[in-house]
């Protein structure tokens, strides 16, 4: 039997389409493996120039551990190379989409067997077999950030069916997933309705959680808000993407608010979730970013407290508005930025799990590591809990919060 290894690098939503590629691959009757395989399949992202370089060193390393595989290259990246005309030696395969024919026709250019009727009539495996699952719901991007090369690869923004995206949660309980994560390159621009796709989901018999991957603050509405505050499988989480905490730096980047205005927002999550988790991604080192521009952003953090930011060194990316914007920045300045970010941050995410010390939490438990159970709250406050029954893995539990150790929350049941 023909086998596989299949790799994604990048957002969730990467994840969810590798996670999709491999499924397929199972239906034409291939062997998923963790080691030397026939084909090994780079999910690759581009949305950074670091990015495209770890694809690069990734299909490398493959080729070096494996001299006789087959590579293929997927996702964005692959999209990028074909829209570039550019050439890669070493990679047999470029897939620029997950669909059937697709990886049919890759199968049969690389001469590897494959035989849909091997699995006829054995049930599906899992799209992921992590407690947590992905359902992607939407894709595409219209917003053109001037850093940004995802609107370029992924094309319009389109949305899923909600009787489609509904049907598929159904699926992804059925296999004992206990939480669904919904992703999309445009969360916020689902149609016809989020709110609509949520308040179906909710009717979901055996779904435990919804949670939010990341949303547009300025597609966060009083009713969305409402919405989680309310139901009973909401995670008061919120991911919303900030990039910089400066308004002359933002209206560079084409970002869609002032500073003003997302505060506003987190404003008005905490009024109804004082709780509510608050997480972000941000951009240092933007073309022209001053010392003075950078101080308004760290300024920004301290009003704000996120408690988990995701700090990205601003990489040109060739094809973006950015990339030849004047007054790029030196690696050195980037590196010493990120860690004054990643320092108020880390300050602020235990200030914040502390607050959950002598609470109660329900704890999704995902994991066990050198004999600890691992798991996440509703609020994404990573858990802890020493000596834990490992019958407790994908199952949720009331945990009272003990105290702090390395960030982590330890808890007791």
């Amino acid at each position: 039997m023909t086998t596989f290894l299949l790799k994604s690098l990048g957002c969730k939503v990467s994840q969810y389409d590798g996670e999709r590629i491999a499924e397929k691959l199972r239906g034409h009757g291939l062997q998923q493996v963790e080691d030397h395989p026939d084909i090994f399949i780079l999910n690759g992202c581009s949305v950074t120039g670091r990015a495209s370089q770890k694809v690069r060193q990734t299909l490398r390393a493959a080729r070096r551990n494996w001299p006789a595989v087959k590579l293929v290259l997927a996702g964005c990246e692959a999209r990028l190379v074909t829209q570039r005309h550019e050439e890669l030696p070493d990679i047999d395969w470029l897939l620029k989409d997950g669909e059937v024919a697709s990886i049919t026709a890759m199968l049969a250019a690389l001469g590897l067997d494959a035989d849909s009727a091997a699995v006829a009539g054995k049930a599906s495996l899992p799209v992921s077999a992590k407690t947590r699952a992905f359902l992607k719901i939407q894709d595409g991007c219209n917003q053109f950030c001037s850093y940004c090369i995802v609107a370029y690869l992924r094309g319009n923004e389109w949305s899923r069916p909600i009787d489609d995206a509904v049907a598929e949660a159904r699926s992804l309980v059925a296999e004992g997933h206990r939480e669904l994560v919904l992703t999309g390159i445009h969360l916020g621009h689902y149609k016809p309705s989020l709110l609509h796709l949520l308040r179906e989901l909710d009717k979901v018999e055996g779904l435990e959680r919804i949670r939010l991957s990341s949303i547009e603050s300025v597609e966060v509405t009083d009713e969305l808000i409402d919405w989680v505050a309310t139901s009973p499988k909401a995670c008061w989480h919120f991911h919303l993407p900030l990039q910089s905490g400066c308004d002359k730096i933002l209206e560079a980047m084409r970002r869609p608010y002032k500073t003003a205005d997302f505060k506003a927002v987190v404003e008005k999550i905490r009024a109804r979730m004082p709780l509510a988790a608050i997480t972000t991604d941000l951009i240092v080192g933007f073309p022209g970013e001053t010392e003075v521009e950078f101080s308004e952003t760290l300024k920004f953090l301290e009003d704000i407290r996120f408690s988990r930011i995701h700090i990205f060194r601003f990489s040109p990316r060739d094809g973006t508005p950015a990339a030849t914007m004047q007054g790029q920045i030196d690696n050195q300045t980037k590196i010493a930025r990120s860690d004054q970010v990643e320092k108020i941050w880390k300050a602020y995410a235990a200030a914040f799990h502390e607050k959950f010390i002598g609470q109660k939490l329900e704890v999704l438990w995902e994991a066990i590591e050198n004999g600890v159970l691992c798991g996440f709250s509703r609020e994404y406050v990573p858990c802890r809990l020493t000596m834990g029954d490992e019958k407790l893995l994908n199952h949720l539990s009331q945990a009272a919060g003990q105290k702090l150790t390395d960030g982590d929350l330890q808890v007791t049941i």
